[in-house]
């Protein structure tokens, strides 16, 4: 490779080094910031698609204490049910899934998707034990593995670099819509008809959803959003996405770091209705809307906030991203923690809300700069790493570690302090890999420049 070949990172033109590096054309025309009304008709589907995916993945934490007292869960298997079941089989799918993300049409491979995770969901409400929810529950971590990678890799070729970080924001934006959908079915439904009726209902969407989705989204052509360097045609193998994740020291922290901040938000969200109904006497409608505004308006307004954010912060400078996520991640953790031993249930509601709103500006930039340092041929497959590594280690060890820790300390306190020391664990080891994201990606940078 020449020394004065180039590709964009973070929305930068930087020499280009390492094997995954793409070509560069220089005949070919840059790309425009100017977006497609198409191109942003297809992100707000995206948006509703994944908003179902918040919703059916939340509705087991607003329904599991009734849930709890039918099938007499400890909150060891409350732990396995909301966080590790979901998370190992979105792992051992992940990979799979991500490999055909690179290869097939994105957008059928998505609606077959959401039909699967939608009719999981309505089948967990027959369920007549704890096993048969367990495995409708693993079933809907299975196949929504691929539904945050293809959408991400979707929005890749739909938005330039430069509008990246604020397209995933506004992404995430489906965080608030499925608050919507969890207050209304897990919480009126659930209180009105029993948590069955929720689970029933909580599928229909996504199966309308993916019949629209089919109808009225073109596949884009990948690698057009990338300027100057010339498309992919081929897409890269395992060996190759492995080799680039490993051989970058900066990736492996950041995925390492947006982990750990996964696990304190999972935390939250699937901890805070059980939460809020032993320490503050809510009942499950109160429950869900204190689970929805958390994890859903306010985690969506940190998403925007974040994008915007990022997107700009770094146009002067790449490892803004990482500095964003850094201090994002201390803060949320003391925000955290007075939430849960403040004695009022509206306060405690209210800096719970306000930690997820911090901790979700992470998302955003962290996914974007993935984006920004992968080639268009391996983003399925990365996102689908990043996505297991968020999952498992995230929403599946979180979780399950709380109910693990609530177990062991024992005692009418003791689901509090766990909740506590998860999120006093996770933050600032993940605030510490953001750093060291950072460093590495400046000196990857000056590495570079030499």
């Amino acid at each position: 490779m020449k020394m004065n070949d180039s590709v964009a990172v973070d929305g930068m033109n930087v020499p280009a080094v390492g094997m995954n590096a793409p070509a560069v054309n220089t005949n070919a025309p840059a790309v425009s910031d100017a977006v497609p009304a198409a191109n942003w008709y297809a992100l707000a589907i995206l948006t509703l698609i994944y908003s179902c995916h918040f919703l059916d993945r939340m509705m087991i934490a607003i329904i599991i204490e009734p849930a709890r007292r039918e099938f007499s869960l400890t909150d060891s298997q409350i732990g396995m049910l909301t966080g590790l079941a979901y998370g190992a089989t979105f792992a051992l799918a992940g990979i799979p899934l991500g490999l055909l993300i690179d290869r097939v049409n994105r957008v059928k491979l998505l609606a077959i998707l959401v039909t699967i995770w939608s009719g999981m969901t309505t089948l967990s409400g027959f369920a007549q034990n704890y096993i048969q929810l367990l495995l409708a529950r693993m079933g809907v971590g299975a196949s929504e593995a691929g539904g945050s990678p293809s959408s991400l890799s979707l929005i890749s070729d739909l938005f330039p670099a430069s509008k990246r970080s604020t397209a995933v924001g506004c992404f995430f934006l489906s965080n608030a819509v499925g608050a919507v959908l969890s207050i209304v079915i897990g919480g009126y439904i659930a209180a009105q008809y029993g948590w069955r009726s929720a689970m029933l209902v909580a599928g229909g969407p996504g199966l309308i959803l993916a019949i629209v989705f089919i109808l009225t989204v073109r596949e884009p052509k990948r690698g057009a959003m990338e300027g100057n360097a010339e498309p992919v045609k081929k897409a890269a193998s395992l060996g190759e996405v492995l080799r680039h994740v490993g051989g970058n020291t900066a990736m492996l922290h950041l995925l390492a770091g947006v982990s750990l901040v996964a696990a304190a938000v999972a935390t939250i969200g699937s901890w805070l209705p059980s939460f809020v109904m032993r320490f503050h006497g809510f009942n499950i409608k109160e429950a869900g809307f204190a689970v929805s505004l958390a994890s859903g308006f306010a985690g969506a307004l940190g998403s925007v906030i974040g994008g915007i954010i990022s997107d700009k912060l770094s146009r002067f400078r790449a490892r803004r991203r990482m500095d964003i996520s850094l201090v994002v991640a201390l803060l949320a953790m003391c925000v955290a923690a007075a939430g849960m031993l403040v004695g009022s249930a509206n306060m405690s509601v209210a800096l719970l809300s306000l930690t997820q709103m911090i901790a979700f500006v992470a998302f955003p930039a962290t996914f974007g700069a993935m984006l920004s340092i992968t080639s268009s041929n391996m983003r399925g497959t990365t996102a689908a790493a990043m996505q297991i590594a968020t999952n498992l280690i995230g929403y599946g060890m979180g979780p399950f570690m709380v109910g693990v820790f609530s177990d062991l300390y024992g005692g009418d306190q003791s689901l509090r302090y766990a909740m506590i020391t998860v999120m006093c664990i996770c933050l600032p080891w993940g605030a510490l890999h953001f750093w060291l994201s950072a460093r590495a990606n400046d000196a990857q940078l000056l590495k570079k420049l030499r």
